[in-house]
């Protein structure tokens, strides 16, 4: 790390000491940093995309503070809309990218919600919204590797809490004392252990020594919240890492106590094949479903029954059942989520027994969890845990099908068979005997 120097407290990277580049800064994110500093407002590129960009990685969104009012932010963007309850925030729709626009704010961070998430108990009064500085909102966010700004009216990276040196040490640290800050919001720990894993940094002590004593707080949290993390982790490209050391932390447990089970089971090797499988699809990407990523931290548990001589269809959908109820039940998966993982499964079931027939192959494509059944045979297949042959079978159905052509190649009709010749004495045609 370059040499920094001090201003009234702040460690401030000049524009010749840090390898961030206007030019990877998606197009439209400096669109709004510009426009904010040409109307007089303080700009700053704010967060993790900063932190993405200091190690040399592709940040996968960009949001930006700044001292402008929502209401001012409103009016200088057409596209905007503003968003929250407690704490209003401008999001600036550009086609597919949304870049998030938030005014400097002064009290601790709330727990942030997703579009239709409900509120928790966690959830700050209304009368606590407060705008601030720029370093009291650094102050104010969770870790100090997420607490570096980008100014875009010189090009200077400028740290309030310490951010540059634990980047450099590999360090997820919290702004302040690690258990207040999980206190205010349990989703840190997840947070911390997805940071550690998805960038290969380790835990501070006190924060890891938090985690280890704290993980029972993480169902004080809205389950909403918790599914939303976990989903993200599952996409990323990153899942296997992030769920072992779910694990190692004592999370997973917590999280999900039947994917934990699995992992302290002789099918553990399944369960983190699965997840690198998942990882191997989303790096190319071609990311599975979610249906299949819930299905997958499950599908250990229900392996056992794909293609066995013998085995019990409606016993399997009964096991299904209770497995996919507890998942959606702990954290409130919509009926709509729950019904596509149960198809997902049963699906899969199909697939693992050759094709009946034609009408079989299409119905069976028909079925909402199809797709996401096929792309989990094929990760299943890779570790040996599905019936190869099933799956080059359905496979050439498959194809057929949609190419126009039967999915099963019909037989031809066997010819016609000659009468059978009775046994017994002839008759004449005038009747009598010959």
């Amino acid at each position: 790390m370059p040499e920094v120097r001090e201003r009234e407290g702040v460690r401030v990277l000049e524009r010749s000491q840090h390898c961030l580049s206007r030019s990877e800064i998606s197009e439209n994110a400096l669109k709004v940093l510009y426009r904010l500093h040409r109307s007089g407002f303080t700009a700053y590129l704010v967060g993790g995309a900063v932190r993405d960009l200091l190690l040399r990685r592709r940040p996968k969104d960009f949001d930006v503070g700044t001292n402008a009012r929502p209401q001012q932010v409103r009016h200088l963007f057409r596209n905007a809309r503003l968003i929250g309850r407690r704490f209003r925030l401008a999001r600036v729709v550009f086609g597919n990218e949304v870049v998030e626009v938030a005014t400097f704010r002064r009290s601790p961070e709330p727990p942030e919600m997703e579009d239709g998430e409900t509120s928790d108990v966690l959830a700050p009064p209304s009368e606590s919204e407060e705008f601030g500085t720029p370093e009291e909102d650094a102050r104010r966010r969770d870790f100090t590797v997420n607490g570096l700004f980008y100014n875009i009216a010189d090009f200077t990276v400028i740290d309030y809490v310490g951010g540059l040196e634990d980047l450099e040490a590999g360090l997820i640290r919290t702004i302040g004392p690690a258990r207040e800050r999980i206190g205010e919001d349990p989703v840190r720990m997840m947070r911390a252990v997805e940071y550690g894993a998805r960038l290969g940094f380790r835990l501070d002590g006190p924060l890891e020594e938090a985690i280890g004593d704290m993980a029972a707080e993480i169902h004080r949290a809205a389950p909403a919240r918790i599914a939303y993390e976990l989903m993200e982790s599952l996409r990323g490209g990153q899942a296997l890492p992030i769920f072992q050391a779910f694990e190692r932390h004592g999370l997973l447990q917590q999280l999900l106590p039947e994917t934990a089970r699995t992992a302290a089971s002789p099918r553990a090797g399944l369960l983190w094949g699965l997840l690198g499988r998942a990882d191997a699809f989303a790096r190319a990407g071609s990311p599975l479903p979610e249906a299949a990523l819930w299905a997958a931290l499950l599908a250990p548990e229900l392996v056992g029954w794909l293609g066995a001589q013998g085995a019990d269809g409606s016993a399997f959908e009964r096991a299904v059942r209770d497995l996919t109820g507890a998942l959606a039940t702990r954290l409130v998966l919509s009926h709509h989520t729950a019904h596509l993982v149960r198809n997902t499964f049963l699906c899969l079931w199909r697939l693992a027994l050759p094709p009946r027939g034609g009408k079989f192959v299409l119905r069976t494509m028909r079925q909402e969890g199809f797709e996401a059944a096929l792309r989990l045979a094929q990760a299943l297949t890779e570790d040996g845990a599905f019936p190869r042959h099933s799956l080059s079978v359905w496979q050439e159905a498959i194809q057929r099908a949609r190419s126009g052509l039967p999915p099963v190649p019909e037989r031809p009709a066997p010819g016609r068979r000659r009468p059978r010749r009775r046994r017994g004495r002839r008759q004449n045609t005038a009747g009598g005997t010959a």
